[in-house]
């Protein structure tokens, strides 16, 4: 229940007190800055929840998620889109298909993010492709396995 308010926060704040955390969401990064710099009280959502293992590499690009303890910022979680792209396969019957994929760069860390893009009615199908990568080296060697993709980003 965390993971998925996470997910579709456009930006905030997560403070673990106990084994709750607080959650303020914001409309954007710029709104969440007003309110750490001049406590101007533009939240646009708050809840609670139970605290849970959260995956950061599936919010939205762009948005900015600080946690906190008690208060005190211990982590920044932020990913900006470098690459969007189309490639085509073969499928399993042998049809020509093709897939979008994003790739994501980490603003604290070096880890990439490389999902693919599904799209509604295909959403049925089992292999979602979105991994964290610790370096573009290795989301390069990935790609290149796994897809035959060589880019530049």
């Amino acid at each position: 229940m965390l993971q998925a308010a996470v997910n579709n926060l456009n930006s905030g704040i997560l403070n673990i007190v106990n084994n709750k955390v607080y959650v303020t969401g914001f409309t954007r990064e710029k709104i969440l800055h007003s309110y750490l710099e001049r406590d101007l009280q533009a939240w646009c959502s708050k809840g609670m929840y139970d605290n849970e293992e959260l995956v950061f590499f599936n919010i939205k690009s762009d948005a900015l998620i600080i946690v906190q303890e008690n208060g005190e910022e211990i982590h920044r979680h932020q990913f900006k889109q470098v690459h969007k792209g189309t490639f085509t396969f073969k499928d399993n019957d042998n049809k020509d298909r093709a897939r979008t994929f994003i790739i994501r760069k980490s603003v604290y860390s070096d880890h990439y993010h490389f999902y693919l893009v599904v799209e509604k009615e295909e959403s049925e199908e089992k292999e979602i492709q979105s991994n964290l990568f610790p370096t573009k080296d290795e989301l390069d060697e990935f790609l290149l396995k796994r897809y035959k993709l060589q880019i530049t980003y």
